[in-house]
């Protein structure tokens, strides 16, 4: 090649090294150094690409350096799935077909023998050389390359990853006129990407008896993306467990602040609820990255099941090239590019309570019409419940805060709150309760004072049998006379001398005649 000929090829590289360090999305250097080569380009040699995938890597603020020189300190991301495709036909070592290379666009997805590429006016078909995966590390390579330009894609991700690499061009070699003024012919690209997290707690309970509301607080952590994309949906998704019957006044807060409503819509579908950040609150959330969303479901607890209620939430986010957000749907969509992450799960537990109430005098004699109110245990996880202290008012049970026991004895209180995975003590077994008697059978003694309080446990799921037993003594009423008493005596004796002075006064009126 001819030394005019090789400065027209340098000549054209300069400027396409500060547009491919555009088009690449991002990428950046990363800390394994590879040599320059300088003069023309030998195209008899083979390189590599070398791609590094990492957390919150946004090429912000880093300098192009393809050549390894600098370091990236966030943790890598693994198992990512970039497939790599040669341009077909376009010849680097022919200074006309680097003309125009600057200005092509690679395309987001690649078709071998449908998808195309122009590159200074002419049309260029795809081969596909191999596809490689990040390792532990977020590294991946593709080596054993021919002098040619490529096209990297990213064909698959973790869920965690929202922001999908946008494609991008790379040639080998490649012109470092930034770094060290040589050719690349090891590559070092780092795609722009923007990863999330889920996590999900239950906050502590406040009511509890079935028919009380229970919330579940989801985080999401908003990534930054790459400054020409936006989001095309970013959807909380909760699917509330049957015994929670959902609610749409859920809070969603940003730094401890409530988020204009404006933003997001809720949507409830039979057990889904589903927040959807709109088009104005998609454009919000770009202007928001490494900041958390905490949306809090919540679901009235309706019945009991077997005692655990779980539950966990999906973060659906996708993102695309536009210069602003689209329309978003308002439920997650039926095929996601790749299984939204998921939070993990947790759950509540719940048990019930069996009362017999019995006559004193008969302990298999239930005795209907008794009523109870049930309290908290002051020593709410006492090692035994025995204490009768209480705290708070009477506890609500599906609106029922008295409960009467049936014709054979028995109250089931059917559902009273235990415990969750989240808050000390966590998956307690059981929660001591204290139920008060507060009217008594008709015909029993209803108890005063301490005398009316028992102290129970309650077990989460229900019960294999009766809980605590409650006797009542019948009340007491004046004596009736009863055969054999001095009492009776006393009427015989009277009886005898009432007759005795009757025998007296006949016999003396007949002795006047």
């Amino acid at each position: 090649m001819s030394w005019d000929r090789t400065k027209k090829v340098l000549s054209i590289a300069v400027g396409l090294a500060g547009a491919l360090a555009m088009g690449m999305t991002g990428v950046v250097a990363n800390a394994a150094t590879t040599t320059p080569a300088f003069g023309n380009i030998d195209t008899s040699k083979t390189g590599s690409i070398i791609i590094h995938k990492h957390e919150h890597q946004n090429g912000t603020d880093a300098t192009a350096k393809p050549d390894g020189s600098t370091d990236i300190d966030t943790p890598g991301i693994a198992n990512v799935e970039f497939t790599v495709y040669r341009i077909d036909g376009l010849d680097l070592g022919n200074t006309d077909s680097w003309n125009g290379l600057s200005e092509a666009k690679a395309p987001q997805t690649v078709t071998p023998g449908t998808t195309t590429i122009a590159v200074n006016g002419q049309t260029y078909g795809f081969v596909k050389v191999e596809s490689v995966t990040t390792d532990a590390q977020g590294k991946a390579t593709a080596g054993n390359l021919p002098v040619a330009a490529y096209v990297v894609v990213e064909t698959n991700r973790p869920s965690t990853v929202v922001d999908i690499a946008q494609s991008f061009i790379v040639t080998i070699p490649f012109p470092d006129n930034d770094n060290t003024k040589g050719w690349l012919y090891d590559v070092n690209v780092y795609p722009k990407n923007g990863s999330t997290t889920v996590d999900k707690t239950v906050l502590s309970q406040q009511g509890l008896g079935i028919g009380s509301v229970a919330q579940f607080p989801v985080t999401t952590l908003v990534p930054k993306i790459a400054d020409n994309a936006n989001y095309k949906y970013y959807i909380i998704h909760d699917d509330l467990d049957s015994r929670l019957t959902p609610a749409s006044d859920l809070s969603v807060t940003v730094d401890g602040q409530a988020v204009d409503k404006s933003y997001y819509t809720v949507t409830v579908t039979g057990q889904a609820v589903d927040v959807s950040f709109t088009k104005e609150g998609l454009a919000w959330l770009k202007t928001i990255p490494g900041k958390s969303v905490v949306t809090t479901f919540k679901g009235t607890v309706n019945s009991l099941g077997n005692g655990v209620i779980p539950n966990r939430a999906s973060l659906y986010a996708d993102t695309q090239v536009s210069n602003e957000p689209p329309v978003p749907p308002v439920t997650p969509p039926v095929n996601p590019p790749v299984t939204p992450p998921v939070s993990p799960e947790v759950h509540q537990n719940w048990g019930d309570l069996v009362i017999s109430k019995v006559d004193a005098d008969k302990a298999d004699a239930g005795l209907s019409g008794a009523q109870f109110e049930v309290y908290a245990a002051k020593d709410a996880y006492a090692g035994s419940c025995t204490s009768t202290a209480t705290t708070g008012n009477a506890v609500t049970v599906n609106g029922e805060s008295t409960f009467t026991s049936d014709a054979s004895g028995k109250i089931i209180v059917a559902g009273l709150f235990v415990s969750d995975s989240k808050n000390a003590p966590i998956d307690a077994t059981q929660r001591c309760y204290v139920v008060k008697e507060v009217k008594a059978p008709a015909g029993f003694v209803l108890p005063e004072g301490d005398a009316a309080l028992t102290a129970v446990t309650v077990k989460t799921g229900q019960s294999a049998g009766v809980d605590v037993t409650i006797k009542n003594t019948k009340q007491h009423v004046p004596g009736l006379p009863q055969t054999g008493s001095t009492a009776m005596v006393v009427m015989v004796l009277a009886g005898l001398a009432m007759m005795t002075g009757a025998g007296v006064l006949v016999a003396r009126r007949r002795s006047l005649k």
